[in-house]
């Protein structure tokens, strides 16, 4: 009935505490030992165990027992291995009148003790470990002590320790501790329930000390059995305080009363984790609609990757607070390497934004009549393959295409009884590019001709001549002239435009043009190339100087400037040249002065760009005719233009 009334008050008892660094150190109770050791971090604890024992049956005294400082020292502590290392010092008081006679009062070293555990808590729910103590000095055993039954040792004692988390499956079941384990001849066993609340907590062990000559673990005669409810107040990080009354179930040994009080210093002991929570969604940068995706964090091994279904969402909890790295790849689109911010409270979803592979653009626009402004039914076709035409609306002349990948496009609108308008456009990744035509009716038209020549030998170029809007810069048409003739022809709707001319190994030349209605207009063009010499009859200077006689040179020098306007990318070399009448020098000297004559009169009064111009003499040294004749020698003192290359080329 005894041994099924201590069971009865165990289970009763049993409101669970958190763990509390026990009697000489160690996450524990008070003499049961948690298999787990503390968060690392160092803990000071100091318990009071007063009682009062009979002494040989005849009289009764007072003694408190006091293991304090315990120092408690946890350097490891991870989820696969603990250590702790501990040791206590303290002293021993009493109180025994009848025992000291004129001194009442004795007071004692208590024993100097340290000890070491290791736990391996990896399994779920029970956990695993094992202590080692040994005692390096013993209390004074000489003096009269009416008692030392509180902390019995031997000089090396040890115990097996498990521990069965079940706050780890619901917070509202108990944890169980279990201890067995020797010190010399005598067996220790142990038992203790705890259930840990915020800042409070209950707790009950049950603990025996069993000699060799033990009948079973609840031997009371032979034994040390004890029921231990308790107490505690505080935080394991902080302060605690432990109250606890010892029941004693031997005989001859006193009932006692256990004060402890828990320090838990901020020496080497690590910032609490705190945990939080993060949600995300994986959208289409372009379209927002939501993805299936995968979800990586690179630099956190312990996270495992997550799918994301087609919702796109999820949801993390349980992190460690602060920066984490994520990873988010979805097929057909570019993988995104970002950080985000967890949090202890909720926040939004976190929009994890993908871009395709092959990004895409938007054309908008409207085609309208040129001359009544009015909305056109028609095609807007790309020149590219691979895309197909879209119409606008015969109401509004308004059209759209949609998912266009990015790149450069040529585009025609056309309309029946129309010219086609032709235009080269940008498609810029996730923007919408504008584009207006206007169209002329095929009515309303007029005729561009003329003749394109080489402007050294004005003999006839085979070349395309190209027709384009001066206000928006589309191709209205191109053509290419007849090579014989150099002669072209252009049917165009009246209005102001820009053409240009090309012919292979020629620079390109462009002129503004003016159709309108029933007035044919007519431009030749002279092409020149890099070589291209004209010589610039016509500029006179005073006998033997450089001064460039006027009005009789104007014509000539406005017709250098015409080339230089037509073709206003040309560099050029004006060259001076002289007959052989004179020295070398002197024929050499005067074309370097001439030269730079015209190029002067070119750059201060006609504005042409200096860098365009290179002025050289060359004296005698290249005739065009025999300096033996009047007419020769005339021939041979003149002025050459040659194209020497392009600006930027």
């Amino acid at each position: 009935m005894r041994f099924l009334s201590v069971i009865l008050v165990v289970i009763v008892a049993a409101v669970p505490a958190f763990a509390y660094t026990g009697f000489g150190g160690g996450r524990g109770l008070f003499r049961v030992q948690d298999a787990q050791t503390e968060e690392a971090g160092l803990n000071v604890a100091l318990h009071l165990v007063g009682r009062n024992p009979l002494y040989n049956n005849s009289f009764k005294g007072y003694i408190g027992d006091l293991p304090a400082p315990a120092l408690h020292y946890t350097p490891v502590s991870t989820r696969f291995f603990g250590a702790e290392i501990f040791a206590n010092w303290g002293g021993i008081f009493q109180y025994a009148p009848e025992l000291s006679g004129d001194r009442p009062y004795d007071m004692g070293l208590h024993d100097l003790k340290a000890g070491a555990k290791l736990s391996f808590p990896y399994l779920p729910v029970v956990k695993l470990g094992g202590l080692a103590k040994y005692t390096f000095l013993f209390r004074d055993l000489n003096r009269s002590w009416i008692d030392q039954s509180a902390f019995t040792a031997d000089t090396l004692s040890w115990a097996g320790l498990i521990t069965f988390r079940f706050q780890d499956l619901a917070s509202s079941l108990p944890n169980l501790h279990l201890n067995y384990g020797k010190s010399g001849s005598w067996t220790d066993y142990g038992a203790g329930l705890e259930l840990a609340a915020e800042g409070l907590a209950l707790f009950a062990e049950l603990t025996s000390r069993q000699g060799p000559n033990s009948s079973g673990i609840f031997d009371t005669g032979n034994g040390l059995v004890r029921l231990t409810p308790g107490i505690t107040f505080g935080s394991r990080r902080g302060l605690a305080l432990s109250l606890g009354y010892t029941f004693s179930l031997s005989e001859q040994v006193p009932n006692e009363v256990i004060f402890g009080l828990n320090v838990a210093t901020p020496f080497f002991r690590r910032a609490p984790v705190v945990y939080g929570e993060f949600s995300g969604k994986v959208i289409d940068a372009s379209s927002r609609a939501p993805l299936a995706a995968l979800v990586e964090f690179p630099d956190n091994p312990k996270l495992k990757p997550l799918a994301v279904d087609a919702s796109g969402l999820f949801l993390l909890r349980k992190l460690p607070t602060g920066v984490l790295k994520v990873r988010v790849t979805a097929e057909g689109y570019r993988q995104l390497e970002t950080f985000v911010n967890v949090d202890a409270k909720p926040k939004e979803p976190v929009l994890f934004e993908l871009y395709p592979l092959v990004t895409y653009g938007t054309l908008a626009g409207a085609v309208t009549d040129a001359k009544t402004g009015k909305p056109l039914a028609a095609t807007i076709a790309f020149a590219e393959g691979g895309i197909e035409p879209v119409s606008s609306n015969p109401n509004t002349g308004a059209f759209r295409k949609d998912n266009i990948p990015v790149g450069t496009y040529t585009i025609t609108a056309s309309a029946e009884g129309y010219f086609p308008s032709t235009v080269t456009i940008q498609i810029r990744e996730n923007q919408i590019t504008s584009q207006t035509f206007t169209l002329n009716p095929l009515t309303v038209k007029s005729v561009l001709t003329g003749t394109v020549t080489d402007r050294g030998t004005e003999k006839p170029l085979a070349a395309k001549v190209t027709l384009r809007d001066a206000a928006t810069g589309n191709t209205i048409t191109e053509v290419s002239n007849e090579p014989v003739t150099g002669v072209y022809v252009i049917e165009a709707p009246v209005g102001t435009y820009s053409v240009t001319v090309h012919a292979d190994g020629y620079i390109d030349q462009s002129a503004a043009v003016v159709l309108q209605e029933g007035k044919p207009a007519t431009h030749n063009f002279a092409l020149v190339k890099v070589g291209t010499t004209v010589t610039l009859k016509g500029i006179y200077f005073d006998f033997n100087k450089a001064t460039i006689r006027f009005p009789e040179s104007q014509e000539a020098l406005q017709a250098a400037y015409n080339i230089l306007k037509e073709n206003p990318t040309i560099r050029v070399e004006i060259q001076g040249h002289t007959d052989n009448v004179g020295s070398d020098e002197y024929n050499q000297r005067l074309s370097e002065q001439r030269a730079w004559a015209v190029v002067n009169y070119l750059v201060q009064q006609m504005g042409v760009d200096p860098a365009r111009l290179i002025a050289k003499g060359y004296g005698e040294s290249m005739p065009k005719a025999p300096n033996d004749t009047p007419e020769g020698r005339a021939l041979n003192r003149r002025v050459e233009f040659v194209v020497i290359g392009e600006i930027g080329k």
